[in-house]
């Protein structure tokens, strides 16, 4: 892996426009529970855009890999788990690695790589499940009893699960959305 300045600037550069639609639109899961809840399925389709612009300027391996990594080293910064980076260390590369598959232009390898690279985002809820207690006085501190008791009663163990095929669906229509919204560069690129 051999990155030149305009590689790091493009993982810079997409990776702050990444972080900053996964803010803006994930501050509406903090409005009523069931946003929260949802919220793993329409981020990733928001996220797509920007992601697939990305898409369009990487050339080699590595490039989605340290932006999955630097993706889960903001989000702990932002005081989230430690799940992220954790998962972000293993998704990320694989990530890298089904896309390379398909030279990072044959968009029936851009799909399945999106989709595993958005799971990198179920960190951010698996201290729902995994860590439960902590997490619920966590977010007491944030919210109503009446806001948190909701979102306990819609996320029994079993939605970890549901939560994932949510991802992986909400990354689907998201690299398509993100290849229609940006047409015109997937041309330039050859990956339409």
């Amino acid at each position: 892996m051999k990155f030149t300045a305009k590689d790091l600037i493009n993982v810079g550069i997409f990776t702050v426009l990444y972080m900053i639609v996964l803010v803006v639109v994930g501050q509406l899961s903090a409005l009523l529970p069931i946003t929260q809840v949802l919220a793993p399925l329409y981020l990733p389709i928001v996220a797509g855009i920007p992601f697939m612009l990305f898409l369009t300027r990487v050339k080699h391996f590595g490039m989605v890999t340290l932006m999955g990594l630097l993706v889960g080293l903001i989000i702990l910064a932002t005081g989230q788990s430690y799940f992220v980076p954790i998962f972000a260390v293993v998704l990320a590369p694989l990530a890298d690695y089904i896309m390379s598959r398909g030279q990072y232009k044959r968009f029936g390898f851009l799909v399945p790589g999106y989709a595993v690279f958005s799971l990198i985002m179920a960190g951010t809820v698996a201290p729902l499940y995994f860590m439960r207690q902590a997490f619920i006085e966590k977010i007491s501190a944030r919210h109503d009893a009446a806001w948190v008791q909701q979102l306990v009663d819609w996320t029994p163990g079993w939605m970890f699960a549901v939560t994932i095929v949510m991802i992986i669906v909400g990354a689907i229509a998201g690299a398509y959305v993100g290849r229609a919204m940006l047409r015109k560069h997937f041309e330039r690129a050859g990956i339409a």
